[in-house]
């Protein structure tokens, strides 16, 4: 570990106990360096691009820089520099109108929350995660909840379907040709393999899902470097049909996933929000979940 990465880990220690050391990023990166006052600033950028007709399509720009910033004891005035130095290098890159500048950063340190909203950022997704809990009571809801069978597989991705279609307007999610079969497979594949599927169904007719699974961070994977290493249970999509909101639908399918959940010795449950989504963070917040991490981003990547 570098004396940057220490004096990182060190600070991100500080802002919040429940932030792990800093990972590399898992594929090919170039250095990126500044300095403030004469004390280094650094980080490494990563380039990806996704094909229009794939999964991660679906969720944001098909071109990413994703910037791991290191700025160690510089702080705030380190990560300014450094968005300095990577808006210089973008310049003349090529990059299109389907792009983005993406860059994680811990939801509490609020200095570089400025920084990162002066240089054009806006936080578009937050990584939050619950203690081990008893699930809330859910109060009084008319919908009964069951664990999901193959059968129910056009239901779910009917479910599915309607909450990527809200996420395009509220979230980080883009509204491209092909989206339902990619979500049907990534539904028979949640039934199939996490089991962890549950269906609302108010008097027979589905009103809402949740699909959550079991986590490890591992490197190369979209948690490694975020939560502590250990099992953890991720709740991977909510989904209320519009028609059957603020009738307890959602409460009532979380605690029946959060009541399984606990009984796999996980460290804790973990979920991704949209902080511009009217509905998420207040109902996220009621159920115990707090951002750790914030996801911002800069689309297109050159504006």
């Amino acid at each position: 570990m570098t004396p940057l990465e220490e004096e990182q880990n060190a600070r991100f220690a500080a802002l919040d106990p429940q932030l792990p050391p800093i990972a590399a990023p898992p594929v090919a990166s170039e250095p990126l360096l500044a300095s403030v006052g004469g004390r280094p600033a650094g980080g490494l950028l990563t380039r990806v691009v996704h094909a229009p007709a794939s999964w991660p399509a679906l969720w944001g720009p098909s071109e990413i820089w994703d910037l791991t910033a290191v700025p160690g004891e510089t702080g705030a005035a380190g990560l300014a520099a450094l968005l300095g130095v990577w808006r210089e290098r973008l310049r003349g890159s090529g990059a299109g109108p389907d792009s983005g500048c993406t860059l994680t950063w811990p939801s509490r340190d609020d200095e570089a929350s400025a920084v990162l909203l002066a240089h054009g950022f806006a936080p578009m997704t937050c990584l939050a995660v619950r203690p081990v809990e008893p699930p809330a009571d859910p109060g009084p809801a008319r919908v009964r909840v069951r664990k999901a069978e193959d059968g129910d597989a056009e239901a779910l991705t009917e479910l599915r379907l309607a909450e990527w279609r809200y996420t395009s307007l509220v979230g980080t999610a883009v509204r491209r040709p092909g989206a339902r079969p990619l979500l049907h497979a990534e539904v028979v594949r949640s039934l199939r393999f996490s089991g962890l599927v549950w269906l609302a169904e108010d008097d027979g007719v589905p009103a809402g899902m949740a699909a959550c699974a079991l986590a490890v961070p591992t490197p190369g994977d979209s948690i490694h470097g975020r939560l502590f290493p250990g099992r953890w249970g991720y709740v991977d999509t909510l989904s209320v049909a519009p028609a059957a909101r603020d009738g307890g639908v959602g409460r009532a399918l979380m605690a029946a996933a959060h009541r399984t959940l606990l009984t796999h010795e996980v460290r804790g449950t973990f979920l991704f929000y949209h902080p511009a989504n009217p509905l998420s963070p207040v109902f996220w917040h009621r159920q115990g979940y707090r951002p750790l991490w914030t996801m911002w981003i800069r689309r297109p990547a050159w504006s």
